[in-house]
């Protein structure tokens, strides 16, 4: 009996798992062979009553892609001691036969063939109050762009019927004085005018909820995890209350970025390059990216040339032998380095300070 135990113990199980809401497919690899390749119920569960009754004492290490499933199975996994990674699809090898024959089964064997190799590696997995925190942003996103799709509506029903919006109002910003004269104006239509009705209430409605949700996200600042760091966040010229707590609920711990060309790699401000004999070329900036955080600090580089001297003098230079929007993407960079230093060393920035 000592004897199998010692046996399983010495087992090394790689498992891909290709996740989906009615079923996972499951592959087990060990260090030598393919073990198994089975169908199961969407549950971490079921996996560890396999694992315990064929393999009791075994080293397990789990893969799965990164996805709309988020992060609760690899938690549930590490629960029971195994290792899981949750693995960037795009990392994942592929043939071109596997590529043609895409089936659940070929997914699960080869996120497990690739894992036994030892070539996978995992996203980073933050805790459940981050995650939870960074939901919260992210859903305040989605809100205001919910606001910004009802009010093109409205404005996409006045036109398609010849109604033309007084100059003072034509703008981004909607005030009480607009949406009084919205719901005055005369439409040729009862209907018509039902339609903007309808649509202004359902903008009143999200506009009051996105206001919740903004009181919400700004509580966060308030908070013993982010407190410190959003204040010296804030005194980078350009980063403002609600940049600082998306910065910090999509980074986490910086410490996690040993140096700054990985943070830089993770954001997405890193060039594609292509280098061979005499030839060295550098081209249009990686497809890996942080989209939000990318976008994001492009639009707080704009603030940045404004406030900050040494900004504004590195624009000037750049905009003399690149167009300005290439110019503002090396600012965005350059606001990211600070950002690096401000939270890796715990300083406050210095306007005008070149790094």
């Amino acid at each position: 009996m000592d004897n199998k135990v010692n046996e399983q113990r010495s087992i090394d199980l790689f498992i891909g798992i290709d996740v989906h809401k009615r079923n996972w497919s499951v592959s087990i690899f060990t260090s030598q062979i393919h073990h198994k390749t089975f169908s199961q119920s969407p549950e971490t569960e079921a996996l560890k009553v396999y694992i315990d009754s064929h393999f009791p004492a075994a080293k397990v290490t789990c893969a799965y892609e990164a996805g709309r499933f988020g992060f609760w199975i690899a938690r549930k996994l590490q629960s029971y001691g195994y290792q899981c990674l949750v693995v960037n699809p795009a990392d994942i090898p592929s043939t071109s036969q596997e590529s043609q024959n895409k089936t659940d089964p070929v997914d699960s064997r080869k996120i497990a063939r690739t894992l036994q190799a030892g070539l996978l590696n995992s996203s980073y997995i933050p805790s459940e109050t981050v995650e939870g925190d960074r939901q919260l942003f992210r859903y305040r996103k989605r809100l205001w762009s919910d606001l910004v799709r009802i009010k093109n509506r409205i404005k996409g029903t006045l036109m398609f019927v010849g109604v033309t919006l007084p100059a003072q109002y034509d703008n981004a910003y909607w005030s009480k004085a607009f949406l009084r004269w919205l719901s005055e104006v005369s439409l040729p239509s009862v209907s018509c005018r039902k339609t903007v009705d309808l649509l202004l209430v359902q903008y009143d409605h999200i506009y009051k909820h996105f206001l919740n949700t903004s009181t919400a996200v700004r509580k966060l600042l308030r908070t013993a995890r982010y407190q410190d760091n959003a204040k010296l966040l804030q005194t980078i010229p350009g980063i403002g209350p609600l940049t600082a707590i998306q910065l910090l609920t999509e980074l986490d711990e910086i410490k996690r970025f040993p140096s700054f060309k990985q943070l830089n790699s993770f954001v997405g401000f890193k060039p594609t390059t292509y280098s061979s004999g005499n030839h060295d070329w550098k081209g249009h900036l990686s497809i890996r990216k942080h989209k939000a955080l990318r976008s994001a600090l492009v639009e707080c580089a704009w603030q940045t040339v404004q406030k900050d001297p040494a900004m504004l003098i590195k624009y000037d230079q750049l905009t003399k032998r690149m167009t300005k929007k290439r110019a503002i993407v090396v600012i965005a960079r350059k606001l990211l380095s600070r950002i690096y230093h401000v939270l890796k060393y715990q300083e406050p920035y210095q306007i005008g300070l070149v790094r």
